[in-house]
Parts: structure tokens; sequence; C-alpha cells
């Protein structure tokens, strides 16, 4: 998704307007329950559910799943997202897991940043899109991720509106700064082999 995008994927100077959220060189770049009852409530959990703490970071769908059913066979070519909904999924779960191969992979060649890598005001190139993305996995931590609209667009592309939140690990790696809460629309597109492919996105276009 760029997909993902850090603080959307969550933007700074060097990044043009409408990518999603990544860091690079330390700076941001434009890339969603618990319930408790009484003693007389029964609580009914879904066959395969994960907990919270072992659900795939994004989300698990409606089965709440684990990782290892969930995103992971993308991650590692066992399987291909048939719709653009479970691409970005998988490609936000790449970006909370650090699987930065499959983001770039499932990324389409006329992506920006993928064609020309990050540019600064002057123009000069600082960054391909291999290095953002390696820069964002190990800088953000992604959470809560929401699905907040899923439609085709023109020219066969689809758009997928989504929330989420993240928060930017310190120096050094300790601590985390203040959550940050950021929305994107992003562009899919088929692929030569005629799989969808993200495309490019735009922060905070999606209502809060």
């Amino acid at each position: 998704a760029r997909p993902p995008v850090a603080p959307a994927a969550p933007a700074s100077p060097s990044a043009p307007r409408g990518r999603s959220l990544v860091i690079a060189h330390g700076k941001k770049k434009g890339f969603a329950e618990l319930m408790g009852g009484g003693e007389d409530k029964a609580v009914v959990v879904k066959k395969g559910a994960a907990s919270e703490s072992e659900r795939c970071p994004c989300g698990g769908g409606e089965d709440k799943l684990p990782y290892s059913r969930c995103c992971k066979p993308y991650h590692k070519g066992e399987k291909y997202p048939a719709d653009c909904v479970t691409l970005m999924r998988s490609r936000f779960t790449g970006y909370a897991k650090g699987e930065g191969e499959y983001v770039v992979r499932t990324t389409h060649p006329e992506n920006p940043i993928f064609k020309d890598g990050a540019k600064a005001e002057s123009g000069k190139v600082v960054s391909s899109l291999a290095d953002d993305v390696r820069m964002t996995c190990k800088k953000v931590r992604f959470y809560d991720l929401e699905i907040v609209s899923d439609k085709p667009s023109k020219n066969d592309e689809h758009l997928v509106g989504f929330r989420y939140k993240c928060r930017v690990v310190g120096q050094k790696g300790f601590n985390e700064l203040a959550e940050e809460k950021h929305s994107e629309l992003s562009t899919f597109r088929r692929g030569e082999n005629g799989e969808w492919l993200f495309l490019d996105g735009i922060t905070g276009a999606v209502d809060s």
C-alpha cells in the first residue's frame, strides 16, 4: 500500500504530494477489541481465531486469524492476493513485519518512487523505493488498520481507502514517539501478468 507509507503511510519536503508514508533520512514522506461481559454472558470465539496479541497486524480479517494463516503465505510467495483489499492488508502487514521485499515486489513499476527514486526539493535522488521501505519498516510500528472504502476506478484501476495508527521509534531504538493517526487512498493497477499491484497513494484523502 506505500502503501503505507511514517510520520502515512502517513509528508516531507523531499516527498512529492500524494505519496504513501515512508521514512527516509529521518524525515516524513507521503504512503485499524476486546469485549467484556458479566459472569452470565457467554463469549463466542470463532474457530481458528487468534488472541489479540497473536493476531495478524492487518487484523486477521473476519476470522481474526494469526499471521501464520493470514498474510504470511503471501509474504513467503506461497500464494498471491486475489483482490486489492487483501493485497493492501498484506502490504500493511509487510511494513509491520519488516517484509520490505514483499512491499517492493507488489509495487507497480509505474509508481513514481519505484521509477525515479525519492527526490529532494532540488530534484536530487536521495533514496530508492527499497531504501525507503527498509527504513520505514525499521523505524515505524504500524497497527489498528481499518479498511473504509473499496471501489473500482477507471482504466482497470481500483481504489482502497484505509486508516491506521503508528508510532515512530525514538533515537537509538529506545522509546516510541506519540501515537499518530493517518489515512490514505491507495490506487492499484494490474501488472503485466494480470496481478494487482500498488500504484500510488494520497495521504489524508479519507475522511476521519
